[in-house]
């Protein structure tokens, strides 16, 4: 089935607010197989909102409308989607409680336009808003001699739009459109492969896919193989995954980085740190907080990640690492990394270090990264990393992701 995603927002199209729904849900639905084929933007105007579905409907069967479900007088979506199926616009007496329990203390009688948050659509299904207060709606229209069209109103604040895309749109499009068993998604990522090299070295996989089938797209420096297995259950559906993840490890299994739809280089260096039951320590100067920042968005990273230091001037080195370094060498930042075991008491250590210039405009940089990774007991390992013109912002990730790729390198040539 074709799906639409209509975001709703004059913000949105006068560029204040980015609109990052519409990008999520594509990902949710994808993760179940389903494509978005159309995207539109449109903003709070009835007429423009009511020809957007107009068009919709003309070529979609699922479409989801995020954004106007709010209590102001330019909230519309409802309206205007109960006034174009036919349907009649009541309170949902569930987030009515909820609505006037949360102004209880601020109303002695709740403002007509409060209760605007609670309509939904007499015939529909009601999404309610558990992190908000406008719920949601689900609307099946039938169509003669052909499946049902489906008109999902969804809130346009992303914690809330993720929040009931997650708990009660999929599992409604699970019920309703897919009853004919499950589809299910396994991601699989890479680092150090090019999506084009991925695709010809799983040239044969994706000629000869039937279910389930490959899929491949690119981040920077990382790429992501999705297997999608359609089953009467998700145990099978699975195994069905399973079964095809072990052939494209055959074929790929030194770049494998881990499974799961976000998955990191650093996330995928933790994990083994972990096995190992090995604590790290970081020195940086040139990613400026970049790596170790990284680091702590990762759940349960508190078990192997000790600190660091940014390392950004000599006196900084000098006071705590009791390490004098002018300029930046191999040496040194070998020394870095090796000082960095004794002064947070860590069984490993990465120190990130850079010679970098600035172009005319200081809006563009271009040098040589130095990482070293330090192991008690072992010997320091060095490498060089060619850093091209770009902005700074850009280098430091680049610098992160490398530095985190080399980690992963030397940590599986110590197995």
């Amino acid at each position: 089935m074709k799906t639409e995603v209509i975001s709703i927002g004059t913000e949105l199209l006068m560029g204040y607010v980015v609109d990052t729904n519409s990008s999520t849900i594509a990902k949710e639905l994808l993760g179940m197989g389903m494509g978005i084929y159309y995207r539109q933007i449109v903003g709070d105007n009835p007429k423009r909102l009511r020809d957007s579905i107009e068009l919709a409907t003309k070529r979609s069967d699922i479409i989801i409308l995020s954004g106007g479900l709010g209590p102001t007088k330019d909230d519309i979506t409802k309206e205007v989607v109960a006034e174009f199926v036919g349907d009649e616009i009541i309170l949902d007496p569930k987030q009515l409680d909820k609505i006037t329990g949360y102004y209880s203390d601020k109303y002695d009688t709740l403002p007509d336009n409060m209760y605007r948050q609670a309509h939904t659509l007499k015939n529909g299904t009601t999404f309610f808003n558990e992190v908000g207060l406008a719920c949601g709606t689900a609307y099946e229209r039938k169509r003669e001699g052909m499946d049902s069209q489906y008109f999902i109103l969804l809130p346009g604040p992303p914690s809330e739009m993720t929040h009931m895309l997650k708990h009660y749109l999929k599992p409604y499009l699970m019920e309703h459109v897919q009853n004919n068993g499950v589809i299910e998604s396994l991601y699989m990522n890479l680092y150090g492969l090019g999506e084009s090299r991925v695709a010809e070295l799983l040239d044969d996989l994706i000629e000869n896919q039937t279910n389930p089938t490959v899929a491949i797209y690119a981040k920077p420096r990382q790429v992501t193989v999705r297997l999608t297995a359609n089953a009467p259950d998700s145990k099978t559906a699975l195994s069905l995954n399973k079964a095809l993840a072990k052939k494209v490890l055959d074929l790929v299994g030194p770049y494998f980085i881990g499974y799961g739809e976000d998955q990191t280089i650093e996330a995928f260096v933790v994990e083994q740190l972990k096995e190992r039951q090995q604590t790290l320590s970081v020195i940086e100067g040139f990613t400026g907080g970049e790596v170790m920042g990284s680091l702590t968005k990762i759940s349960g990273v508190s078990s192997v990640f000790s600190g660091g230091l940014i390392a950004y001037t000599n006196n900084s080195n000098h006071k705590v690492l009791d390490l004098s370094i002018e300029t930046v060498n191999e040496q040194k930042v070998k020394e870095l990394a090796e000082k960095s075991l004794e002064k947070f008491n860590t069984n490993s250590a990465l120190s990130v270090m850079g010679n970098v210039d600035y172009n005319e405009n200081q809006n563009l940089a271009s040098g040589t990264l130095l990482i070293a990774y330090a192991e008690k007991g072992k010997e320091t390992q060095m490498k060089d990393y060619p850093l091209t013109e770009r902005p700074l912002e850009v280098l430091r990730v680049i610098a992160k992701n490398e530095a985190f790729a080399f980690m992963n390198q030397c940590l599986k040539q110590s197995i």
